[in-house]
C-alpha cells in the first residue's frame, strides 16, 4: 500500500469521473488530480460562475483535459433531480466522488423540503443523489462511489428520531458532525447492500484530515490565494496540510486497483495528514443497526432507495 504516489497517478484516458463540489476547495483539486490522468472529469457544483472559474484554471494548466459542468444543488430536489439526469445520460460513469456538502451554518434554515438545511443538504441531498444515480454507476463495470467524510465523526452524536433539531438551540458543529458521520454509515450501508447484490460497484469513503486553504499551492483563478507566512505554515504543517494533499485520500480512492468496498482512506500521520493510506474502521463506524437507522430514514425522508441491481427490495 505505501508505493502509491499522489504525484504520479495511473492514466484512466477511457474513464468518466464526477466530482461534486469541485469547484472550489478540496473538490478542485480533486477534479485537478483525476484530471491529470487523462480522464473525463465533471464538476457538478451549485454555482456556475465558481465552476467556470474552476475549469478555466484547469484548462489552462492542461489545455488538453477534457472537462465539463452540471449545476447540482443538494438542497434542492428538483436540481438532484435534474444532475442526475444529466449523469446518467453519459455513456459511462467510473467514479462518483460525493465532495459536496455545506459547513456548519450560523442559523437553523432548512432545504426545499423542509428539512434542516446541513442535515437536508449533506446526508439527505447525498442520499437522493445516489438514488437517482446508482443505475448508472452500476452499467459501468468497477465503478466506484466515493463519500467524502469527515473526523468530525468522531465528535458526533447522532440520533435518528432528531435530525431536525426543532427543540434544541442551533449548534452548528454538532449539527455539522452528526450530518457527516450520517453520510459515512450511509456509504459503508450501500457497500454491504452492493456486496449482498453481487454488484460490481463499490462504496467507499475518503477524508482529508486537516486541510487548510493557506497551504495549498496557488490556483487562481479558482481559488482565493493567501498563504500563511512561513512562521505559520512552517508549523502548522506539523499536524496539517494543503486541500491539494486533502484530495490525495479520495483519488486514491476512485482510482487505485486494490481499493475495495466498505474501507476508509485517509492521511498516514495521525489521520491528519499525509499519504493516503487505508484506515482501520473504529466501532463507531460499523454501527450497523444506526446505519440501518439512517438509511430507513433517508429513504422515508426523499421517497428514494438506492436500489442494488439484483436487490429484492
Amino acid at each position: 500500500m505505501s508505493t502509491w504516489k499522489p504525484t504520479d497517478l495511473p492514466r484512466q484516458q477511457a474513464k468518466t469521473f464526477v466530482v461534486t463540489g469541485g469547484g472550489a476547495g478540496i473538490g478542485y483539486f480533486i477534479a485537478e488530480q483525476l484530471a491529470t490522468t487523462g480522464a473525463e472529469v465533471i464538476i457538478a457544483a451549485r454555482s456556475e460562475e465558481r465552476a467556470s472559474r474552476a475549469l478555466e484554471t484547469l484548462s489552462a494548466r492542461d489545455p488538453h483535459a477534457r472537462l465539463g459542468f452540471i449545476r447540482l444543488d443538494l438542497a434542492d430536489a428538483a436540481s438532484i433531480e435534474s444532475a442526475s439526469a444529466e449523469i446518467a445520460s453519459l455513456t459511462r460513469v467510473d467514479g462518483l466522488i460525493l465532495n459536496a456538502g455545506l459547513k456548519p451554518q450560523t442559523a437553523h434554515q432548512t432545504t426545499t423540503a423542509g428539512d434542516e438545511l446541513v442535515f437536508g443538504t449533506n446526508q439527505l441531498g447525498n442520499f437522493a443523489l445516489i438514488a437517482r444515480t446508482l443505475p448508472v454507476l452500476e452499467r459501468t463495470p468497477g465503478s466506484r462511489l466515493v463519500t467524502m467524510g469527515s473526523l468530525g465523526y468522531t465528535l458526533a452524536k447522532l440520533d435518528p428520531s432528531d435530525v431536525d433539531h426543532v427543540d434544541a438551540p442551533y449548534r452548528s458543529l454538532p449539527f455539522y458532525t452528526a450530518s457527516k458521520y450520517a453520510q459515512m454509515l450511509t456509504a459503508f450501508e450501500l457497500d454491504r447492500r452492493l456486496r449482498a447484490a453481487g454488484s460490481s460497484t463499490v462504496s467507499v469513503v475518503a477524508h482529508p484530515g486537516v486541510a487548510m486553504d493557506q497551504l495549498a499551492p496557488d490556483r487562481r483563478p479558482a481559488l482565493p490565494y493567501v498563504p500563511w507566512p512561513g512562521y505559520r505554515a512552517v508549523p502548522a504543517r506539523l499536524f496539517s496540510q494543503g486541500k491539494d494533499a486533502g484530495a490525495w485520500p479520495a483519488v486514491r480512492a476512485a482510482l487505485d486497483a486494490r481499493v475495495t468496498g466498505g474501507e476508509m482512506w485517509g492521511p498516514r500521520f495521525l489521520s491528519s495528514r499525509g499519504a493516503p493510506v487505508r484506515e482501520r474502521l473504529p466501532r463507531k463506524l460499523r454501527t450497523r443497526d444506526l446505519a440501518r437507522e439512517i438509511w430507513d430514514l433517508s429513504v422515508s425522508r426523499t421517497g428514494l432507495e438506492p436500489l442494488v441491481h439484483g436487490s429484492s427490495r
